[in-house]
């Protein structure tokens, strides 16, 4: 049960790195460009979570596999290949915002009865999630 939970939450962090990463260089406006690099460093840091607790109950992290990542950074560049606007790519982000939170309410619920700790990083990340959404927003109006 940790394993997988702590797996879900990894591979949650994991994706949003990416996804930031492969819009990174598409950032026209330079306060989202900044929002967005501090967001991904805060991805980062529950990255490095997820691996302090994976060391500490000797659990192993998988990572997305290849396809999967293929695929986001194949679907990023073709949904900001005629729009790179500030509101679109807050659109983009929205989007993964929105899917990273349901999957972490559906984890959360699943694994309700898993060790503390990981049930911790799971709420922290999730409302994480929900507060980068409330912030995004305002890109939309730009």
């Amino acid at each position: 049960m940790n394993q997988k939970f702590l797996n879900e939450i990894y591979k949650n962090t994991k994706m949003a790195v990416q996804s930031i990463e492969n819009m990174y260089p598409k950032f026209r406006n330079t306060k989202l460009k900044q929002f967005m690099k501090d967001t991904q460093e805060k991805y980062l840091s529950y990255m490095q979570q997820c691996k302090k607790i994976a060391k500490q109950k000797k659990l192993e992290l998988k990572d997305a596999n290849f396809f999967s990542k293929s695929m986001l950074k194949l679907s990023i560049s073709m949904s900001t290949l005629f729009d790179k606007s500030s509101e679109h790519i807050a659109e983009l982000f929205l989007m993964g915002t929105v899917r990273g939170t349901l999957s972490l309410y559906k984890e959360i619920k699943t694994y309700k009865d898993a060790d503390e700790d990981i049930l911790k990083l799971a709420k922290d990340l999730k409302n994480f999630e929900e507060q980068s959404f409330e912030q995004i927003k305002l890109y939309l109006q730009e």
